[in-house]
């Protein structure tokens, strides 16, 4: 399948690794306004053409899917773009930062009969489908509660995405929406109750958040996501027969399975770097003519944006 990626943010190099580790993919063209003279002029990806606009990219006939790279204060605007183009959509998360720009595009998407996921990557790795699979057989039972922690220090200036309100910055469209996303996994129901408390940096952006969901069956999340701190990046399923741990959990290849008396470490490592799974999944969904994923379906998509949009609305009252 013939791609295009507009934006080159710093995950772009690393999704165009897992492009290229995919046997079927084909990266077509790159579209970036501000680093289009360094791409140029470094040529990193000589069979791959450089635009300076993202129209030129999305007149490109060749091109099929597109994938968005940009900072999150465009996503919104990107995905209309390239959906009015005629073109399939992975879109890097969040989709958008509220969940009535999210259903808007998940609604014109399934309008022009074409293809857009929001790019969880988590959910496509191989130690997290095993773990998602151990979950739903019971093999430690019913899910009582998630316990996960994200954090890492940022050194970035304010300037930059992380901390830059102008960018849709902090720490719940960073990283807790990871936590999220694993916690709706989990427990696949809406959460009843929630409860979050943040802290705000200089910028007025949140650099830590601390969120608690409860379930109707009775499970409990808590989700702990930060730019203040290092953190093991560990997320716990603790069930009434045992826990599932995931080591370094939104990029890991490590289980954790304890039973009671005996604990056993499982190791999925990757073929390249992680990012095939979710490219190779994305394409045969839309081989199969599907307008979403089964991994990452809208209906979750706008899950996680209500749960974002309550979370928002909590920490700044």
């Amino acid at each position: 399948m013939n791609w295009g990626i507009i934006g080159y943010g710093e995950i772009a190099p690393s999704f165009i690794e897992g492009l290229r580790a995919s046997s079927k993919s084909n990266l077509v063209g790159i579209a970036s306004i501000s680093s289009y003279e360094y791409l140029k002029k470094k040529r990193f990806y000589n069979d791959t053409i450089i635009y300076s606009n993202y129209n030129d990219l999305f007149s490109d006939e060749s091109i099929e899917i597109v994938y968005i790279c940009t900072t999150n204060q465009l996503h919104y605007k990107n995905v209309k773009e390239v959906l009015n183009a005629g073109k399939h959509v992975l879109c890097e998360k969040p989709m958008t930062p509220t969940l009535k720009e999210t259903t808007e595009l998940c609604e014109l998407a399934n309008k022009k009969d074409l293809f857009l996921m929001e790019g969880m990557w988590t959910r496509f790795l191989p130690a997290y489908r095993e773990a998602m699979k151990m979950i739903s057989k019971g093999v430690i039972g019913k899910p009582k509660l998630l316990k996960i922690d994200f954090g890492f220090l940022n050194n970035w200036p304010s300037h930059r995405r992380l901390l830059n309100q102008e960018l849709f910055g902090g720490t719940l469209l960073d990283n807790a929406d990871y936590n999220i996303f694993l916690s709706q996994d989990v427990f696949k129901e809406m959460p009843i109750q929630i409860h979050a408390h943040a802290t705000f940096a200089e910028t007025g952006v949140e650099d830590a958040c601390s969120i608690i969901l409860k379930y109707p069956s009775g499970g409990m999340a808590q989700l702990y996501s930060s730019f203040r701190c290092q953190t093991q990046q560990e997320a716990i399923i603790y069930g009434d027969k045992g826990y599932i741990k995931l080591h370094e959990y939104w990029h890991g290849t490590k289980i954790e399975l304890n039973l009671g008396k005996r604990t056993e470490f499982i190791e999925y490592p990757f073929r390249s770097n992680g990012f095939e799974y979710e490219i190779e999944a994305v394409e045969i969904a839309i081989r199969e003519g599907k307008t979403e994923s089964d991994i990452i379906p809208h209906s979750v998509s706008k899950e996680v944006a209500t749960i974002m949009d309550k979370v928002k609305k909590i920490v700044k009252n």
